[in-house]
């Protein structure tokens, strides 16, 4: 139980000791200790009043009974080493991680620097969003995804009793405002763009082009295709990996090496689908105008071989560096991709991303069921697949009213088991 008591009158080290006024005026000290028992830490907390020291104790048994109890250690830890430690914990890819340390460089510590977290409320955060968007340029949906972290970053927090509660969770519907907004922002190439890029890009890389455009891959899974991935034979090509910049750096050997590695998580690698089990995939069709363009460059600059080892994994790669002496890393591609748009005359900003918008556009255009297009494209909610592209769509409700229209009208023979089982998600 806490005690509460004045040291003038107790303490014999204490400047006013001994004080023999009842009605002194000195300080009161609550002396407790934090759950645990014997084994709990004892603290002090010194008020003014006596009143003020009585609703301090209740506080804290009330909360020691409650299992609320919070240490005044959490409450004071800086923001920015909570962050930290929000980083190393848990199973994070390596993309993840170094997202999350770029975010926690430029986001964070600029703003927060040492701030308690205890002593971070909603307002804050509402002043550290305008603050993103109007004094450092970004975009409002860039600034909501910061958030989101670092509402993820509050929520590891409140588990481990450093704070009580989440003020992160003030602010949602701004967060769905910011994302609608983002989804009017995608952008297409045409085929004649397309084509003029990739036939402007050197021999060795205009394939990778038509990978993105005819299959959907993201750059980083185009870069990491294998012969082992294709199966010629089903028409299906299997992805399973990608090439990021978020890999181990070895330790660095000389002067030179220690500046090049002077940030984590800077080397080039191959690694499986983020967010994906080591043995999970997608398997995505294989359009024979792909498939003869594959051949022929397989024919023409064969495959690249990679043997496991740091940030590696074997297979025969269909790109390579431009000597040929290790794999096809993202600058490469940005200047190979900057230069080719250049050089077809094209003053849109096309980017490579605008080749998967492409694919996915054009085959929900054309049909294409948005629950098989989102497993091409690696989505797990088709929800995101349907937000994301719904503006291609356009007449899917007349095509529902034609199919309706023609069952009523008895102008379409209709034939349906009167049962049948289905899985269905619990929710």
């Amino acid at each position: 139980m806490a005690r509460v008591f004045q040291k003038c009158k107790e303490d014999k080290k204490h400047r006013n000791f001994p004080c023999t006024a009842a009605r002194c005026g000195h300080p009161w000290t609550v002396r407790y200790r934090e759950p645990g028992g014997r084994s709990g830490r004892q603290r002090e907390q010194t008020f003014e009043k006596k009143g003020l020291a009585d609703q301090f104790v209740a506080k804290v048994e009330r909360e020691k009974d409650l299992g609320t109890y919070i240490a005044p250690s959490g409450f004071l830890t800086p923001l920015v080493n909570v962050y930290r430690e929000f980083i190393t914990s848990g199973g994070r890819v390596g993309g993840t991680r170094y997202q999350y340390e770029t975010s926690l460089r430029l986001h964070i510590e600029p703003y927060f620097q040492r701030q308690p977290i205890g002593a971070i409320k909603p307002k804050d955060l509402d002043d550290w969003l305008r603050w993103m968007v109007r004094e450092r340029g970004y975009r409002e949906s860039t600034a909501i995804n910061r958030y989101e972290t670092l509402s993820g970053v509050f929520s590891f927090a409140v588990a481990n009793d450093y704070i009580t509660k989440n003020p992160c969770h003030h602010v949602r519907a701004s967060r769905q405002r910011a994302k609608r907004r983002a989804k009017k922002t995608i952008k297409l190439p045409t085929l004649a763009e397309i084509e003029a890029i990739a036939t402007h890009m050197p021999g060795p890389y205009q394939l990778l082009a038509w990978l993105m455009a005819g299959c959907g891959l993201r750059v980083g899974e185009a870069t990491a295709v294998t012969l082992q991935q294709i199966d010629f034979e089903a028409g299906m090509l299997y992805v399973d990996r990608q090439i990021t910049q978020d890999g181990e750096n070895e330790v660095p050997k000389s002067k030179r090496q220690r500046a090049i590695t002077k940030g984590r998580g800077r080397a080039h690698t191959i690694r499986h689908l983020k967010w994906r089990d080591y043995d999970e995939g997608r398997g995505v069709p294989l359009p024979r105008t792909i498939e003869a363009k594959v051949r022929e460059h397989i024919r023409r600059y064969g495959t690249f071989r990679v043997e496991t080892g740091l940030n590696r994994m074997e297979g025969d790669y269909l790109f390579a560096n431009v000597g040929r002496t290790n794999i096809l890393m993202y600058s490469l591609v940005d200047r190979l991709w900057r230069n080719a748009r250049a050089a077809a005359g094209i003053t849109r900003k096309i980017t490579t991303h605008w080749l998967r918008h492409f694919f996915a556009s054009a085959g929900l255009a054309r049909g294409v069921p948005v629950t098989d297009m989102a497993e091409w494209l690696g989505h797990r909610d088709p929800k995101v697949t349907l937000q994301t592209y719904a503006h291609v769509m356009p007449d899917a409700p007349d095509r529902l009213r034609t199919v309706m229209d023609a069952v009523f009208n008895l102008e379409t023979e209709l034939s349906l088991p009167l049962e049948f089982e289905a899985i269905v998600e619990s929710v």
